[in-house]
């Protein structure tokens, strides 16, 4: 599985998320994340051995900051779903033969003013807490004297495991990972659906299938009635989003109905009781059970549906303002108000998926909802 975080942390995007989300402040102040750069991860020493990294980004500092032009920062990311002891002399190594690839560079005409800060940062995806130590200061034997010779490499040690909810994050494509890694059953669900709201923007194709490949990987695909598949909220095809959040839904309908059952039954068997004092314990008790039944589960489907047009409207709503804007999506809001049948949100699904500007889509959801009028 380490492969796939090499995949998805070769996106700028991600990479963004992870400095933005959770990186302490005083090392990214400066940062001009929008000219990341990917570099090379194999390293070769003078002696010719190469070891390989896992993902390098070039970052550079913005142009109104005190740096000299032309300075960087290195990320320096390394992968890890096993604990690892010897981290801190690992990522030791790969700074040294960082900094020696940046000097050959120098001799072949390179110039830099100075060698670049190293951003050292370990994300851990195993369920075990990450012991490791955190520099190679804690492997070294204590003692003071030629303290100021060792070596002092440390790094910084995301343990997804072990973060709360609570502090992930909103609208971020990490936090996103680590929920999708963390979670089980319907918490899974709800984490595809978060995830599939951050990557709607056509722009984002590329890293929306891989993930999708990566949570079919995750659980086995159970097929629907209708031929789709669980993930089918990550594909290219269109709607997909809005069907599998239909799929989760009918699953949270399928329970209602369960629970209103047993509440009919139960209300079944208290009237009947009640009934058959006067006439007859056998019609009391089949009476009072059919009645109660119809009414637990009218009642219970009735406020499954309610809230289920809430959730729809919510979502649909958070789409149109990813894409277009607050305005925008109160306004689209306002017009799902009216709506409550699949097709008319897949209807208006369908236009903010579609339309590339807020005037093309406002003017498609006025011109359909003309025509259903």
């Amino acid at each position: 599985m380490d492969e796939f975080y090499k995949i998805v942390f070769a996106f700028p995007r991600m990479v963004r998320d992870l400095v933005r989300g959770f990186l302490p402040t005083p090392w990214t102040d400066g940062l001009d994340l929008e000219r990341l750069e990917l570099l090379p991860t194999a390293y070769v020493s003078d002696s010719w051995h190469k070891r390989y990294g896992d993902r390098v980004w070039k970052v550079p500092y913005r142009e109104d900051t005190d740096h000299p032009p032309g300075a960087y920062a290195v990320l320096l990311l390394e992968f890890q779903s096993e604990v690892d002891a010897t981290m801190p002399v690992r990522m030791l190594v790969y700074a040294g033969l960082l900094m020696q690839e940046l000097l050959r560079q120098r001799q072949r005409g390179v110039s830099d003013a100075r060698l670049p800060r190293v951003i050292p940062v370990v994300i851990h995806r195993g369920r075990k807490r990450w012991t490791a130590p955190l520099s190679v200061t804690e492997m070294m034997l204590p003692g003071r004297e030629m303290e100021d010779y060792q070596p002092r490499m440390s790094y910084l040690a995301l343990d997804e495991w072990h973060f709360s909810p609570h502090d992930l994050p909103d609208d971020n494509l990490v936090s996103a990972l680590i929920a999708l890694e963390t979670s089980e059953g319907e918490a899974l669900d709800r984490a595809v659906a978060a995830l599939a709201t951050l990557l709607v923007d056509p722009i984002d194709a590329e890293i929306r299938r891989a993930f999708r490949d990566w949570i079919v990987s995750l659980r086995p695909l159970q097929p629907l009635a209708q031929g789709r598949w669980r993930t089918a909220m990550l594909t290219e095809q269109k709607m997909t989003l809005l069907e599998s959040v239909n799929e989760r839904l009918q699953k949270w309908y399928d329970e209602l109905e369960r629970q209103a059952n047993e509440r009919g039954m139960a209300r079944g068997l208290e009237q009947g009781l009640e009934q058959g004092l006067e006439q007859g314990l056998e019609q009391g008790l089949e009476q009072g059970l059919e009645q109660g039944l119809e009414q637990g589960i009218e009642q219970g489907i009735a406020r499954g549906r309610e809230q289920a047009l809430i959730e729809e409207r919510a979502l649909l709503r958070r789409m149109a303002e990813r894409r277009f804007g607050n305005a925008v999506a109160d306004s689209v809001a306002a017009m799902l108000a009216d709506i409550d049948d699949s097709e008319g949100f897949a209807a208006v699904g369908d236009a903010i998926v579609d339309c590339t500007t807020s005037d093309e889509l406002m003017q498609r959801l006025t011109l359909s909802r003309q025509t259903v009028e």
